[in-house]
């Protein structure tokens, strides 16, 4: 190959790593980058950009490769990427939206580290675009109703998820039930599950020689081992609480199909929510509509529904009326 068509080569090789670079990025690259990562001068640069505006430009005559100029840097990206700030705007809001909605876990190691992350993608935005992220707490809202705090679990909730990134065994001490007792426990952790703004994990427990689902709040503390142990192929998270209507265990239970009617005015709010896998809606009658359900424990299901008060009736099973009338006579005896 002659030196002429060496260059030439390179030159081809350069130019197409140049539109694949600008084309994978999300978010116009500087000058300085692009000079860096290619090798060449930003003359050469300015060449190549020149090349490929006269030959690939749009049918509008817009340039292929497109330049903004922002704090003394000049940034490049290609013109079909012209929405390419609001598309970063849409990747900077979501990570936004996640470091919000997890507002619960303050002072964790989840959340510090969510919070890391958003400082270094703000830290890389242009200061035209900063000044943008002024008003994102404003924009975007989390309530948190209701939801737990785990600020005084950040020890523990970083030896948990150590125990599940390197598949470490944990010795926890565990506090279970109405009763209170804390018990010493080595778990296998399997599944850190977030439902309803609680932190729950789901661990092969020694003792129990079974797969039992722990509260993180009540975990009083929690150990590390050096032991490791083998995640199960055959593990399925979802097979744990397919018949329950929350977390709770429902392997070895016979579902049964549960109605309840509604209210006519909660149809959008019951029906455009997932509450079960199985759920299923028949339309409205007589002022009523109804809702069924196929699951086979009902801890979580009766608080649930006592939870709309004279706006839910329970029509089936039987047993789950009987329990739900005894709640209900239950409650009434403290007024």
């Amino acid at each position: 190959m002659t030196e002429s068509r060496k260059a030439t080569y390179t030159s081809a090789v350069k130019i197409a790593r140049l539109i694949s670079m600008l084309s994978q990025a999300w978010r116009p690259m500087s000058l300085e980058q692009i000079t860096n990562i290619l090798g060449v001068s930003p003359r050469t640069l300015a060449r190549y950009r020149k090349a490929l505006n006269e030959h690939l430009s749009s049918p509008d005559g817009s340039d292929f490769i497109k330049i903004i100029r922002e704090g003394g840097k000049e940034y490049w990206f290609l013109s079909d990427q012209e929405d390419i700030n609001t598309a970063n705007g849409f990747r900077i809001i979501s990570v936004f939206v996640v470091k919000t909605l997890l507002k619960f876990l303050e002072g964790t190691v989840i959340k510090d580290s969510i919070d890391s992350i958003w400082n270094t993608i703000a830290g890389q935005l242009p200061p035209s675009k900063k000044k943008q992220l002024e008003y994102f707490d404003r924009k975007i809202r989390y309530t948190g109703f209701g939801a737990k705090q785990y600020e005084e679990k950040d020890i523990i909730l970083a030896s948990v998820l150590r125990g599940l990134l390197h598949q470490n065994k944990i010795e926890i001490n565990y506090v279970s039930g109405a009763a209170s007792k804390t018990k010493k426990r080595i778990i296998h952790p399997y599944t850190l599950l977030l439902h309803r703004d609680a932190l729950y994990l789901n661990a092969y427990d020694e003792s129990n020689e079974d797969i039992r689902t722990f509260l993180i709040d009540r975990i009083e503390d929690a150990r590390v081992l050096k032991e490791t142990f083998r995640y199960p192929k055959d593990y399925n998270p979802e097979a744990l609480t397919e018949g329950s209507f929350g977390v709770y265990d429902s392997r070895g239970k016979k579902p049964f199909t549960v109605r309840v009617a509604f209210k006519a005015y909660l149809w959008d709010y019951i029906t455009t929510r997932q509450w079960h896998p199985t759920q299923r809606f028949k339309p409205v009658d007589n002022g009523w509509f109804i809702m069924e359900v196929d699951i086979s424990h009902i801890t979580e299901f009766i608080p649930w529904v006592l939870a709309f008060g004279k706006e839910a009736k329970v029509l089936e099973p039987d047993p789950l009326k009987e329990t739900i009338k005894q709640e209900l006579n239950e409650a009434l005896r403290y007024y």
